[in-house]
């Protein structure tokens, strides 16, 4: 084994140990989210007791919402956090997922504690049974697209293991990440096809210094509204930033027949906007405008901090069809999560993985590995026809009485919800135009 410059490298193998053997500094870790990484493990299986595990036909990840959840609140802290935001929480889940594939002992633990797994066979076939799933629908579904992509970059001088690269072999590519720039423009490259170029760069040159492997999520939504906004009715109107302080925005109306509810825990009203196959939802949650029992936390605040599992299940609960005024901004977003992400794994209970006690030997039995630095990047526009998102790492017929009024002049939370795997796709806040 030689090394090759300043860089660590594998160049030829002889035997036993040694052909499993890699020198690494760091392992990227990109999920359009980007997850750049250094990982570290050590495991008796390739990836799980069972890699050829039958994928479930009707693959639910409904078990993925207290992740979800508990990220953003990580992620937009209620009463501290301000301005606007948007992410994927399930393309940082996928990627953890690949870094979960490849980790063992207490780092696993952490990972299927944290991203709420059952054990590495079932988490194997039920990744293997959205991924077939997503080709699928993309294939025979004009109405809406929903794209999603991981991908598994590895060093050219990187000895992974065969057994990997069989299991994974959708995932994995080589790369030669000692020419930078070379590497970044592949990753960037992959992940502006995905999202169909809404993300066209989420990694730098500088990014992959001293990298070994990048894990990488890119997904892409795009759907039209099943009943549209007709652009005539969209006019000039006010949206609050807070009581006493509005801006104008450019305001959506609609009056037609929606699903909406109440929700007394949350202090909220819960509208659902279906896209056309109703396949997917975009819901909004409007918290009551009415004071909070302090008078110094804002209604949205109140509503985050009460956000729960929950609470949010027992939200959806009351939707019901009826006839509902609404009113809505129009509006696009764009977010870049670096750091932060990072220290919102590690409150969360992911912690090994960063430390030089990772263990991500299923990857490299010497447990050299650990996640260097993860990055998201993620953006949305929502307009009159429907809505486009991408991330690189979102009624029961009544009287003909006065219809619900759903007026989003004030800061509201919103989430794109697949309702076929019963799983968030991207999720926000809109709070400042």
């Amino acid at each position: 084994m030689k090394s090759d410059g300043g860089n660590w490298g594998v160049t030829e193998s002889l035997d036993g140990d040694e052909r499993d053997s890699v020198d690494c500094r760091m392992l990227n870790f990109v999920s359009a989210v980007l997850l750049l990484t250094l990982v570290g493990v050590v495991s008796p299986q390739c990836i799980t007791t069972n890699d050829t595990q039958s994928p479930p036909l009707h693959p639910d990840l409904g078990h993925i919402l207290p992740f979800s959840l508990g990220l953003f609140k990580e992620l937009y802290v209620p009463g501290s956090a301000t301005g606007n935001f948007f992410f994927s929480p399930f393309s940082i889940w996928n990627a953890l997922v690949l870094a979960y594939f490849g980790s063992a002992g207490r780092t696993r633990e952490q990972l299927q504690r944290v991203l709420n797994l059952k054990n590495p066979a079932d988490t194997l076939a039920t990744y293997k049974a959205v991924d077939r799933l997503y080709a699928e629908r993309q294939a025979n579904n004009s109405d809406y697209v929903i794209d999603l992509a991981n991908r598994m970059y590895v060093n050219v001088s990187f000895t992974l293991r065969d057994c990997v690269s069989q299991v994974l072999s959708e995932e994995v590519q080589f790369l030669n990440f000692y020419q930078n720039d070379e590497a970044a423009n592949k990753i960037n490259q992959f992940v502006s096809e995905t999202t169909r170029s809404k993300i066209t760069q989420v990694v730098t040159p500088q990014d992959l210094k001293n990298v070994v492997m990048a894990l990488i999520n890119a997904a892409y939504f795009k759907g039209l509204w099943l009943t549209p906004f007709k652009t005539s009715l969209t006019s000039k109107d006010k949206f609050f930033t807070s009581p006493n302080q509005h801006t104008l925005v450019d305001m959506m109306n609609l009056n037609d027949y929606f699903k909406a509810g109440k929700s007394s825990e949350l202090g909220a009203t819960v509208l659902e906007l279906p896209y056309k196959g109703e396949a997917a939802s975009m819901f909004v949650l409007l918290p009551d405008s009415a004071a909070t029992d302090d008078n110094t936390t804002t209604p949205l605040d109140a509503m985050l901090t009460r956000l729960t599992p929950y609470t949010l299940k027992a939200a959806l609960a009351t939707l019901r069809g009826q006839r509902v005024d609404i009113r809505i901004p129009k509006f696009k977003m764009e977010k870049l999560i670096k750091k932060e992400l990072n220290e919102a794994l590690q409150r969360l209970g992911i912690r090994d993985i960063f430390s030089d006690s990772a263990d991500m030997s299923i990857f490299d039995p010497l447990r050299r590995l650990k996640v260097k630095e993860t990055i998201h990047k993620a953006v949305i526009e929502v307009n009159e026809e429907g809505s486009e998102a991408a991330a690189a790492t979102v009624g029961l017929i009544v009287p003909l009485s006065a219809p619900l009024r759903f007026i989003c002049n004030r800061p509201f939370l919103f989430f794109i919800h697949d309702n076929h795997t019963n799983n968030i796709l991207f999720m926000g806040v809109y709070r400042q135009p």
